[in-house]
């Protein structure tokens, strides 16, 4: 009836890490429970509990002011009105709080975990991708022919808007602040790679 949770030791929501045990808030309607497996870290994570984000930057946000954004695992519990997801389920989700031994989400934000990835991997997906697509397909209708500049390029925001980009026939132009990482770009198919650390 227990669940484990992240969360500050000092009360103030920020600072040191602790577990924390609570009682299992039931799934409710349109909701499902998980067992999670792996969760994905964030900047934003990092940046919220070194102090670096105000409160009101992440309230009207997703995942509020908990950590952890995107999770994997196991459905354990289903509320009513859920379709398509059973108990045993391997799923990829966008949750609140997903630094936990388990997490409440709306099923909208569940999915069945891709073929032939491993929970690890799948738990670095949700918000990496759905920012980049939501950004290059949804807002910028990105066509076939179009160029696109990722700054950045070696990240995992830049490297799914890579993938996104090829995936709409755009060119892409990356960058990034070392040669590794430039030597990355070029394998993984960017058109043109350049040093984010100078102008030249």
């Amino acid at each position: 009836d227990m669940a484990l949770r992240l969360a500050s030791r000092t009360g103030s929501g920020r600072g040191a890490l602790g577990w924390i045990a609570s009682p299992r808030p039931p799934a409710g309607p349109g909701e499902v429970e998980i067992a999670v497996a792996a969760a994905g870290l964030n900047f934003r994570d990092v940046m919220w509990n070194l102090g670096l984000l105000p409160e009101e930057a992440l309230e009207d946000g997703y995942a509020g002011a908990q950590l952890g954004m995107e999770c994997t695992g196991t459905v354990s519990a289903v509320g009513p009105e859920v379709e398509g997801l059973a108990v045993g389920d391997k799923v990829v989700a966008f949750v609140s709080g997903g630094f936990a031994s388990h997490v409440v989400t709306p099923a909208f934000a569940v999915s069945p975990l891709p073929a032939g990835l491993s929970l690890e991997a799948a738990a670095t997906l949700p918000v990496a991708f759905m920012t980049a697509y939501y950004s290059l397909v949804h807002l910028a209708q990105l066509k076939r022919g179009e160029t696109v500049l990722v700054h950045g390029g070696a990240g995992a925001v830049g490297l799914a808007a890579l993938q996104v980009a090829r995936l709409c026939g755009a060119r892409l132009i990356a960058t990034a602040g070392s040669e590794e990482k430039r030597a990355l770009l070029r394998d993984l198919g960017a058109d043109v790679v350049l040093n984010s650390r100078t102008l030249a």
